[in-house]
């Protein structure tokens, strides 16, 4: 009769049996209940989705002024009595679109002021502005359009520059009828907007999300192709993921200068992290890494019971097998 060791109850003590054998099965059996215990308990525990395919993940992205940006205001006569007419005050970086409106009335460049508040050489706050002189005194702003864009990029899982756009499209002033001059303050944060998880490259898997900048109307020869929902559309289209600006509130004020100012103030990550964060899918590796560490401990906790149960029905007979003791305990 061969023998087989399956169980230690100490460094001085074996328990010895046949391999066809009750004992056998029954510690076999623990040991194997030891292990896949913690994992049943964690597949409850989780409902289920033990494996994550995504996780969200809070960073403030490095963003900058790219100064590619487009301003249009309409203007109308205020005056009761006289006949309506509007004339249009714009602006802008784009070659193609200055060559479209270079009869129209122009106004100043961009103003921008961008603010680090913890000096982490991230931009927290960015302030843009436009003045423009209206060509008749008499005239009221009627509605004003004005976008510019931003390059974000983020690099906490892996790099990515992903596309920000800033847009106010066709808005009417606070006070439409009285509007003549004066500066308008629109503040509001940036918020993603995402349509599919992004994929980092790992081990093994070299795959990678892209993003495209062919949204610029740089080349566009009609004046739609300058349309804010047009570059949005363009943007969604061709990229897994973007900023956009969300407003939040106007402030305004009028006074006798002559000049009209349209100013955006956005608010970027910091206690709005949240509004930033970003989907990413994750990797085996993560995957791996997730589950052993909530699998670990309680492997651990699972194996000691298993010990304990061995042990307990050992020393009580429960389970018979041929208890060896070195020799050296013998002859001592």
């Amino acid at each position: 009769m061969k023998l087989f060791n399956f169980y230690n109850k100490s460094v001085y003590i074996q328990y010895r049996n046949q391999l066809c054998s009750t004992t056998t099965v029954v510690v076999c059996a623990l040991t194997l209940a030891a292990f896949a215990v913690p994992y049943y308990l964690l597949s409850s525990i989780r409902q289920g989705e033990l494996w994550d395919q995504q996780r969200t993940v809070y960073e403030q992205p490095k963003m900058s002024f790219q100064y590619s940006y487009l301003f249009l205001a309409e203007m109308e006569d205020s005056e009761e009595g006289r006949a309506t007419s509007a004339s249009v005050v714009t602006c802008s970086s784009f070659p193609s679109y200055n060559t479209l409106t270079e009869q129209l009335h122009p106004c100043s460049d961009v103003q921008v002021i961008p603010t680090d508040t913890n000096h982490d050489h991230t931009l927290d706050h960015l302030s843009v502005s436009v003045s423009f002189n209206p060509p008749d005194r008499a005239s009221r702003l009627s509605f004003y359009t004005f976008y510019f864009f931003l390059e974000a990029t983020v690099s906490s899982q892996c790099r990515f520059v992903i596309p920000a756009f800033v847009s106010l499209e066709k808005v009417p002033p606070p006070a439409a009828r009285t509007f003549l001059s004066g500066t308008i303050v629109h503040s509001g944060l940036m918020a993603t907007r995402q349509t599919v998880a992004l994929q980092c490259p790992f081990f093994m898997r070299h795959q990678q999300s892209h993003f495209s900048d062919r949204y610029y109307p740089n080349e566009n020869t009609t004046l739609d192709g300058f349309q804010p929902r047009v570059i949005r559309a363009q943007i969604e289209a061709a990229n897994p993921a973007y900023y956009e600006y969300r407003p939040q509130h106007i402030d305004w004020t009028m006074d006798g200068s002559g000049t009209v100012r349209v100013q955006v103030d956005v608010a970027i990550g910091g206690n709005e992290s949240t509004s930033v964060a970003l989907l990413y899918k994750t990797s085996l590796w993560w995957k791996l890494c997730q589950f052993w560490g909530s699998y670990f401990p309680l492997l651990i906790v699972s194996l000691w019971l298993a010990e304990k149960s061995k042990q307990y029905l050992f020393e009580r007979f429960f389970l018979r097998a041929v208890e060896v003791v070195p020799w050296k305990n013998k002859y001592n």
